[in-house]
């Protein structure tokens, strides 16, 4: 995936005086500063890059995303300096960080397309630009495109006309080239660069199908809120050892497979996971691994276990806890640190999810991240869980049943 620029420098003066004291991209959203909602999605979109360009109050951005490491994303800053560079000049001044070829979009929109999509129209084209287009007809805001047979004939954002049905998404795709010519200092605006390079026959179109959300009014949070509690999708988290493949057995106390050949998967698991997917839920593997820690086993051999089954099973992710009870780490079962980054990583609704495991660290993790919790009872030698589970299966089968009966019971 190319790198993408995020413009964030404005001075928001709609949202004032809410904006007087943080930037607008930092504007709490269901809880917490909206670009964290937005660099997650660009995260799931495939992004591995991005720059943010800066100004009215950047510090506070910088401070709070630091290298981005939080959200799985390599993050740099781009500043405009003493005088504000507009939407086009600030993308000129960040060429250096952005590569060939890069996406652009504004530091208030939240956009859920297919953005590897927009990408391979975009070198389709062989256009320098790309615009993507939303077929609005003044409902989120003022239609400014117009656009037919996948091409924009007109795009003016002063002056609308009666055949603008379309609006400009806020996701755009350039050519380094395009800014090159502009002196580094240049005021300039990005709808400038747009009419410049439609005017040349060099820009092309993307129409997408999901509408646009933007917290630049006090309607566009709310509609923003609003989506994102709706969006938040459901999953069921999976212990590894004893819930997905068999765990080993000695004196009642199960141990992991130690290596490849140890490895034996769950008779059925696979077609139960299939039937967890079909209705709609993510699979997230959720596991500790204490010998690496304690020095009994190397990380690269867990890692080769996790790859051989999630390349077995239909799963979504994997998130292990490497550490040792002595590390005081937040990660490591019972506490719930890898259902909450899970969450924050794949926006899970957590309160619509379960938990399976088969010992009492995983009902506690599950209980205290807010999820239902299986347990599948092996009466293993080893304390109960401080937080009874709302069901106890005997297999994952039984499991999967009570999760799928109890869909249809709420």
């Amino acid at each position: 995936m190319l790198h993408a620029a995020i413009l964030a420098g404005g001075l928001a003066t709609r949202l004032r005086p809410l904006t007087s004291t943080i930037p607008k991209a930092l504007i709490p959203i269901n809880g917490e500063p909206f670009l964290a909602h937005q660099l997650r999605l660009l995260k799931r979109a495939g992004f591995k890059k991005v720059v943010l360009c800066l100004g009215h109050l950047g510090e506070q951005i910088c401070d709070f995303v630091r290298r981005g490491k939080s959200f799985g994303l390599e993050v740099e800053y781009s500043f405009d300096g003493p005088q504000l560079l507009g939407t086009g000049g600030a993308i000129r001044r960040a060429l250096p960080m952005l590569g060939e070829a890069f996406f652009v979009l504004y530091g208030d929109s939240y956009l859920p397309c297919d953005y590897s999509n927009v990408q391979r129209c975009f070198f389709e084209s062989g256009n320098r630009g790309l615009m993507t287009v939303f077929r609005n007809e003044g409902r989120w805001d003022k239609s400014n495109v117009e656009f037919s047979g996948g091409r924009i004939t007109n795009y003016d954002k002063v002056h609308p006309t009666s055949q603008m049905h379309h609006i400009d998404y806020g996701l755009g795709v350039f050519r380094s080239d395009v800014f090159i010519s502009f002196a580094g200092d240049t005021v300039l605006d990005l709808t400038t660069v747009y009419k410049d390079l439609l005017q040349d026959g060099q820009l092309a179109a993307y129409e997408v199908q999901q509408r646009f959300y933007e917290i630049g009014s006090r309607a566009g949070i709310e509609d923003l809120e609003a989506y994102l509690v709706n969006a938040r999708q459901p999953a069921v988290f999976l212990d590894r050892d004893g819930v997905l493949n068999e765990a080993l057995i000695r004196d009642r106390h199960p141990f992991p497979p130690s290596n490849l050949a140890e490895l034996k998967i769950l008779e059925g698991a696979a077609n139960e996971l299939r039937r967890l997917k079909d209705a709609g839920f993510l699979l997230i593997v959720v596991t500790n691994q204490p010998d690496v820690a304690r020095g009994i086993r190397a990380r690269r051999s867990v890692e080769e276990i996790n790859e051989a089954v999630m390349a077995a099973l239909p799963l979504d992710d994997v998130y292990v806890c490497f550490h040792s009870e002595r590390d005081a780490c937040d990660c490591r079962k019972p506490k719930p640190g890898l259902l909450l980054q899970a969450s924050a990583d794949r926006s899970i609704c957590l309160e619509r999810s379960f938990l399976i495991g088969d010992r009492w660290r995983d009902i506690d993790a599950g209980a205290a991240a807010g999820c239902r919790t299986v347990l599948i009872d092996y009466d293993y030698d080893e304390p109960s869980p401080s937080h009874a589970p709302a069901h106890r299966a005997a297999s994952l089968h039984d499991a999967v049943e009570w999760i799928l009966q109890s869909l249809t019971q709420s």
